[in-house]
């Protein structure tokens, strides 16, 4: 297969976030308009960083490396968002009232984090979809900035979870089938 090396990515995409129930959802289930966490702002990034060991000889030379940990990270700026989603992103309890009158989150004393099978969508300029997705917590809080004349962006952060094969994230990338169509 030949590389594609004029491919060049450009544009932000959609986020989205449901309750990790065991195994990762099908593509449609998780990509529902129910499930997107809010318009992006700011882009949107994944880390990946591995811990490694090196192993040296007396002569100072590497023998072997190791990997020890491994950490994967996805990070995005939230523009549009509504208060249930908020939630999402803290060990938060949200309830609201049936007839319109108030939603309510309250934040504080949980012990444990939420799992959340979590899909970024980059929809390329020849319609074909990269998708980001891993297992992760929203665990390193957030901050709500009002300013005058600027609108607010809740900084989202993930982190990734290890999935029983030692997985941390998928990258899927959609190409051009043979023949012109999508795979």
């Amino acid at each position: 297969m030949a590389v594609d090396r004029k491919s060049v990515l450009l544009g932000s995409g959609v986020l989205y976030l449901m309750p990790f129930a065991g195994e990762m959802p099908e593509d449609a289930a998780l990509e529902a308009e129910d499930n997107a966490l809010g318009r992006i702002k700011g882009g949107a990034s994944l880390e990946y960083k591995p811990e490694e060991y090196e192993v040296e000889d007396d002569m100072g030379e590497v023998v072997v490396r190791f990997i020890t940990k491994e950490e994967a990270m996805f990070k995005s700026g939230v523009l549009t968002w509504a208060l249930e989603n908020l939630a999402k992103l803290s060990p938060g309890v949200y309830t609201h009232d049936e007839t319109g009158g108030e939603k309510k989150l309250v934040i504080g004393g949980a012990k444990s984090l939420t799992d959340y099978a979590l899909r970024f969508v980059h929809t390329k300029a020849d319609g074909n979809k990269l998708r980001i997705t891993m297992v992760a917590t929203a665990g390193s809080g957030f901050t709500l900035t009002f300013e005058g004349k600027k609108e607010t962006v809740i900084d989202a952060e993930f982190k990734a979870l290890s999935q029983d094969d030692g997985t941390l994230v998928e990258i899927r990338e959609q190409v051009p089938a043979v023949g012109g169509g999508e795979e």
